[in-house]
């Protein structure tokens, strides 16, 4: 007779009933099944093999959290017909939030039996730096043109407190470590399939490239641009500058070699990825981003000024030599369109300011700028009936923001907004200060590289609104988290 307890034998027979009655429901699924599903299938088959052989289920869940956060598809019918909102524009779930509920599950689960480890109360569990934003978010609801639409980005402020909660309270070594592996992971497979879009010429997603499918007419459209799964190229291209400065901080900060070879090797697909995005802001900005580590590096005495010069002269010589050979393409991206992009921006931020005029405290709601801004410039109108007709095909939210997010924040919650939106940026740039004071080695070339990273995205925010969309919207709430936890769990040795 069994020794287990009777609530552990409760779960495990639960357990083996569930994995019972999903494989049968797989198994019927699986003729319908396309190739994109039976890549879903068999990577949820993967993460819950993986999780049963190293018994660590929040570090494996982790990990696919942060890697379907790249896979940026928006479902909507679950709740269209509860809440009677258009298609494509009220609430949505992706496969991110189904490995979110499955880390909070097993999370609840490992308490519930006694397994979980303690929570460990300290300055990084507060979910503070949210909060203002939080509060503004509820308020612009009550008060928005239509709340059934401002809900929707109500409820992502919501759970990004959710997963700054979730990850300050269980943070330890391995769920840290386990974060930038999937980090890394992350940028490996973004940078693969976007090489992969651009030498085939595909414009869609992975089972499209697989498939062969999605060819595009560069002649036609004039640009040939790497998205990877998360629908456009400038949103890949800020999700990699928010990113790839921590894998280069590990090269001028780490001792061990075969961390800064990682290190080099990660930064490299990086910016290779960056350049097949041709997003001009975001690479520029990429590549200020390593002198500026470098600098920090030489100023905290990780690296010897003399080598530091050497090797960003070095490096420079073979990013030129890299480059040369689409000197051509650059040239014509930044001057091709280069004048059309800016008078757009600027038709759109003036818009964006007419609107914020009508409602300057708690903005217009979440979500309904577009078709305000609509009514000055007649051009945005055009603009959102193309994307509905995009979105009508497709399991994306598409939107005609203004491409700055200080003015969307601004025209869309107000002042008050804006202000919850700028200390939230602020808070990361504070964690990643007190980060770096208190570590040393990779870990702290890693948070050297974050918060340079938080800086060169808040600039980049000018242009772009990107950091309001799911991928690096949440993956922000992550780097807010690690930078958080690691001044306690790497703290620097004597």
């Amino acid at each position: 007779m069994s020794s287990a307890p009777l609530p552990a034998r409760l779960v495990g027979l639960t357990g083996v009933v569930g994995a019972a009655l999903l494989a049968v429901a797989l198994g019927a699924m699986i003729p319908q099944l396309g190739l994109k599903g039976l890549v879903g299938v068999a990577g949820l088959a993967g993460a819950v093999a993986l999780a049963m052989l190293t018994g660590r289920p929040r570090e494996v869940l982790l990990v696919g959290y942060i890697v379907a956060l790249t896979y940026n598809r928006q479902y909507f019918d679950a709740f269209v017909a509860v809440f009677d909102t258009p298609a494509n524009a009220g609430l949505f779930w992706t496969p991110a939030d189904l490995m979110l509920l499955a880390m909070v599950g097993v999370t609840a689960l490992q308490r519930a039996l006694g397994r979980g480890a303690p929570a460990r109360p300290g300055h990084e569990l507060s979910i503070a730096p949210v909060l203002p934003f939080l509060v503004a978010a509820l308020l612009t609801t009550l008060a928005a043109d239509r709340p059934d639409l401002a809900m929707t980005d109500t409820v992502r402020v919501v759970k990004f407190a959710l997963v700054l909660a979730w990850l300050q309270w269980n943070m330890d070594r391995p769920l840290w470590i386990a974060a930038v592996v999937g980090l890394t992971l992350a940028i490996l497979m973004q940078a693969a399939l976007g090489m992969m879009q651009v030498l085939l010429r595909a414009d869609g997603g992975l089972s499209a490239v697989l498939a062969g499918q999605g060819a595009i007419d560069i002649e036609e459209l004039g640009f040939n641009r790497a998205s990877g799964s998360l629908a456009h190229p400038n949103v890949l291209a800020a999700y990699l500058l928010l990113l790839v400065p921590a894998a280069f901080g590990v090269v001028a900060f780490a001792r061990h070699p075969l961390l800064r070879l990682a290190g080099i090797a990660i930064s490299l697909v990086g910016l290779a990825a960056m350049l097949v995005t041709k997003s001009r802001a975001p690479g520029v900005l990429l590549l200020g981003a390593l002198p500026l580590v470098v600098a920090c590096g030489v100023a905290l005495r990780a690296i010897p000024a003399r080598l530091a010069i050497g090797g960003m002269i070095l490096g420079s010589c073979a990013l030129a030599a890299a480059l040369l050979p689409f000197l051509g393409d650059i040239i014509e991206r930044f001057s091709g369109d280069f004048s059309e992009s800016i008078d757009f921006r600027a038709d759109y931020n003036r818009a964006a300011v007419l609107v914020f005029d009508d409602a300057p405290l708690l903005g217009v709601g979440f979500g309904a700028s577009s078709a305000r801004m609509a009514e000055f410039v007649p051009l945005i109108a055009l603009e959102i009936q193309a994307l509905a007709e995009v979105a009508a095909s497709a399991s994306v939210r598409a939107a005609a923001p203004v491409h700055n997010v200080y003015l969307l924040i601004l025209a869309e919650a107000g002042a008050i907004g804006l202000a919850g939106f700028v200390l939230l940026l602020l808070a990361g740039l504070l964690r990643g200060v007190r980060a770096i004071a208190a570590t040393r080695g990779a870990v702290r070339g890693i948070c050297v590289g974050f918060t340079i990273a938080i800086l060169l995205e808040a600039v980049q925010q000018t242009v772009d609104f990107s950091l309001w969309l799911d991928p690096s919207w949440y993956t922000y709430a992550l780097v807010l988290a690690l930078l958080g936890s690691a001044p306690r769990l790497w703290p620097a040795t004597p």
